[in-house]
């Protein structure tokens, strides 16, 4: 649930971008998607990092077992 401040933020960068005034049911829907939108767009860039990460962690662990051996 988008809070009352938001969605009235995003009313005005809406009106001031398109010239278009949305209602608070219009400004919730389009709210909504835009958040979902970017979740969507920043989950996998989330997770890549994250797999590098672990891969290094792995390649790290390796050389370090490699070496004692």
């Amino acid at each position: 649930m988008i809070s009352k401040e938001y969605l009235d933020k995003f009313k005005k960068l809406y009106k001031d971008k398109y010239e278009i005034t949305l209602n608070d049911e219009e400004a919730t829907e389009l709210a909504n998607h835009f958040l979902n939108m970017m979740e969507v767009l920043i989950r996998p860039k989330q997770k890549r990092s994250q797999n590098k990460r672990n891969n290094a962690e792995i390649e790290e662990r390796s050389t370090y077992a490699s070496d004692r051996i």
